[in-house]
């Protein structure tokens, strides 16, 4: 079956019409405790700063997020309707590019969008209650981008942690997720210890503090692609492979 992006439409707008009423209710809870939070803010202060604002959104954004990864693909796992869902005349491919671009791009535009619109509702309501001033509500920033970069790089764990898990997938996608950083946590330790074992590594001690700042500012870089391609196309390809196995 070839490639066909007219196949990914239709599996978006499936997706997109089953999740409708979870969807819908969802974003009026996100946008209640947007508004109440954002609303409390503006209680004594006259501007509603970008990274105030970024806090509650950050947060807000990313659960519901996750939430929507797990919510798109439960249908796979429902003992009634996962034949159907995996009869439907699209490659794994496809189903998948789908389901991505369903909780990135699309979860990011209508939750900007609605976070906009809440965020300046909030503020006007503020002005007239608490008195503040007016002013259009700040998003588009470099932290802004920031959440955005981060969402999408690990985004797919949770898609990939949706396909494997059946039950209490979010559970055990973070539980695993926590085991493995404090797996790498102590191989970095181990890691340092082995190659500073000569060198004291103390506070006061100027030389070793310099090697470690050097070290840190060269492999930065390093680690942060590293995490990226762990992150990203290696948990999207693991998911692929997920959904090939269940298809079979």
């Amino acid at each position: 079956m070839e490639f066909n992006i007219k196949r990914i439409g239709y599996a978006i707008r499936k997706d997109i019409t089953l999740l409708k009423t979870t969807g819908f209710t969802a974003l009026a809870v996100a946008s209640g405790i947007l508004f109440i939070g954002l609303f409390l803010m503006t209680r004594g202060d006259d501007y509603l700063s970008a990274d105030e604002f970024m806090g509650l959104f950050g947060l807000c954004f990313v659960v519901l997020g996750v939430f929507f990864s797990f919510a798109i693909l439960r249908e796979s796992h429902n003992v009634k309707s996962s034949h159907l869902y995996f009869a439907l005349p699209i490659a794994p491919l496809e189903r998948l590019t789908a389901v991505w671009l369903t909780t990135t791009l699309i979860h990011t535009l209508v939750f900007t969008v609605m976070a906009l619109l809440v965020g300046q509702l909030a503020i006007v309501a503020g002005g007239v209650i608490f008195g503040s001033g007016f002013h259009w509500v700040s998003l588009f920033s470099e932290g802004y981008v920031k959440l955005i970069k981060g969402y999408f790089i690990i985004q797919p764990v949770f898609l990939c942690g949706a396909m494997a898990f059946s039950k209490n997938g979010i559970g055990k996608t973070l539980l695993t997720l926590v085991l493995v950083f404090i797996g790498m946590l102590f191989y970095g330790l181990l890691l340092f210890s082995i190659l500073n074992h000569g060198v004291g590594v103390y506070p006061g001690d100027l030389i070793a503090d310099q090697a470690f700042d050097k070290a840190s500012k060269d492999f930065s870089g390093v680690g942060t692609w590293f995490f990226t391609l762990i992150f990203g196309p290696l948990m999207l390809w693991a998911a692929y492979f997920k959904l090939v196995e269940k298809e079979v």
